[in-house]
C-alpha cells in the first residue's frame, strides 16, 4: 500500500482511513506493507510492515509536503522530494509476495504504477479528493498530471462518494466500469456524557482551508448568536485560512463568541464532541467529510453542506447549500432551541453512522482487489 499519512501524525481523514483500512485488512488475514514518505513513528498494527525512503542513506534528510499540500509552483522545494519518493517506490525490492499495489491519492501514483508494472500486479487507486476540489477549480497542473497518471494506470479505482466518482469520470475520463464507491466509516466508541449542559457549543472540526467553508460557519454564527446568547462557537483545526478567519470573526463582531483551538488531539476531539450541542460542516467541496460522521457517531446533531459525500449516506442530518448562510444560521438556532429535535437527530445520526463500519469497508475493498486481480490475470 502506497500511502502518505499514517497516525499518530496526520492532518485529516486520509491518515485515519489508511490506519483503519489496514487494521481491518489484517484482521481478515491479509498482510500489508505500507510505504510512507515519512520515517514514522507509526501507530503499530499487527500484520503491517512499514517502509520508507529513509531506510537508504541517500534519502535521509528529504523534506516532504504535508497531506493536502496544494502545490503552488513548479519551483516548490517539495517537487524534487516527491519525485525522489516515487523513484524509491518504483525500484523497491524485497517486498515478498505481492497480490495488489494500492495507492492513495496523487502523491505516490507514478511510483506505484511503475512498481505494479514491474511486479506484473494490478494497481488499485483510492481517491479521497481531487486537485480541482482542493483548489476550488484552480488546479496546479503538476498534481493533476499525477492524479491522471494513477487513474489511467489503475485496474480499479475507489472513490469515497458518488459525487467524487462522477467527477473522476467527467473530468479525468476514467472508465465508469472500473470506478467503485466505498464510503468512509467511523469506529464505535463509548458515548461520553455531555461535559456541561450549561455551556452549549456549536462545533467545527477540520482543516482551515478555503474548500472547507469555515467563513460560512462564522457568518452563520454571527446571525445565530443574538438568538442564543449562551452559546460558544468553537473551531478546532489549523490551516492557511487561520489569519483571515480570525480577522473575519472580529469584523463580524463575534470575536468574544468564537474560540479557535488550533490542532487538537484525538482525545481532545472526543471531549469536544461530547460537549457539543451542534456540529457544522459547511464545506464548499467535501468528497466525504469523516469529521461529520464522527460527530454523528457521538450523537451530536449535524448540519452538512449538500456537496459533502457524507450527505449521500445520511438522512439524520440537516443538509444545506454551502452558500446559504441564513439557512445554516436558522438550522443552528432550531437545534439549540428545540431539545426534542436535538435529541432525535442525535440518536438517528448515531444509528446511521454506526450501522456499517470499517470491517464492512475492508471487505468491500477486498472485493475490489479480487476484481482487479481477476482482470489483471486476463491481461497477462
Amino acid at each position: 500500500m502506497v500511502g502518505w499519512e499514517f497516525p499518530p501524525h496526520h492532518t485529516g481523514g486520509l491518515g485515519v482511513h489508511s490506519f483503519e483500512i489496514v487494521r481491518e485488512l489484517t484482521r481478515l488475514g491479509h498482510r500489508v506493507t505500507f510505504l510512507s514518505p515519512f520515517p514514522g513513528p507509526f501507530t503499530s498494527v499487527e500484520g503491517v510492515t512499514f517502509r520508507h525512503p529513509a531506510e537508504t542513506a541517500s534519502s535521509k534528510g528529504a523534506v516532504y509536503p504535508p497531506a493536502y499540500w496544494s502545490g503552488s509552483s513548479p519551483a516548490s522545494p517539495f517537487v524534487d522530494s516527491v519525485d525522489g519518493y516515487n523513484a524509491w517506490v518504483s525500484q523497491l525490492a524485497d517486498l515478498g509476495p505481492v497480490d495488489v499495489v494500492h495507492v492513495h491519492d496523487w502523491f505516490g501514483t507514478v511510483g506505484a504504477a511503475s512498481l505494479a508494472r514491474r511486479l506484473r500486479r494490478p494497481l488499485v487507486m483510492t481517491v479521497h479528493s481531487t486537485e480541482y476540489d482542493r483548489s476550488l477549480g484552480h488546479p496546479w497542473g503538476h498534481i493533476v498530471t499525477r492524479e491522471q497518471a494513477g487513474l489511467d494506470a489503475a485496474t480499479r479505482v475507489i472513490a469515497v462518494s458518488r459525487h467524487l466518482r462522477q467527477q473522476l469520470i467527467e473530468r479525468y475520463h476514467a472508465k465508469a466500469g472500473k470506478v467503485r464507491v466505498i464510503y468512509n466509516a467511523v469506529r464505535p466508541g463509548p458515548r461520553l456524557e455531555r461535559i456541561d449542559p450549561r455551556k452549549r457549543i456549536v462545533l467545527y472540526v477540520g482543516r482551515l482551508a478555503v474548500m472547507k467553508g469555515v467563513d460560512t460557519f462564522l457568518r452563520a454564527a454571527a446571525r445565530a448568536a443574538p438568538a442564543v446568547p449562551d452559546v460558544l462557537f468553537v473551531i478546532a483545526g489549523e490551516g492557511p485560512e487561520y489569519p483571515r478567519l480570525v480577522e473575519l470573526a472580529a469584523r463580524l463582531g463575534i470575536g468574544e463568541r468564537v474560540m479557535f483551538l488550533g490542532k487538537v488531539s484525538e482525545e481532545e476531539r472526543e471531549l469536544l464532541l461530547a460537549g457539543s450541542s451542534v456540529f457544522v460542516l459547511p464545506s464548499v467541496v467535501e468528497p466525504f467529510g469523516i469529521a461529520a460522521l464522527e460527530a454523528m457517531a457521538a450523537g451530536v446533531p449535524t448540519i452538512v453542506s449538500r456537496t459533502s459525500g457524507v450527505a449521500e449516506i445520511s438522512r439524520g442530518t440537516f443538509r444545506v447549500d454551502f452558500w446559504d448562510v441564513d439557512e445554516f444560521a436558522s438550522r443552528i438556532v432550531e437545534l439549540l432551541q428545540y431539545p426534542t429535535l436535538n435529541r432525535a437527530m442525535g440518536d438517528e445520526g448515531r444509528w446511521e453512522a454506526l450501522r456499517e463500519g470499517w470491517p464492512e469497508r475492508a471487505r468491500e475493498t477486498v472485493e475490489v482487489y479480487l476484481e482487479a486481480m481477476a482482470e489483471g490475470g486476463r491481461r497477462r
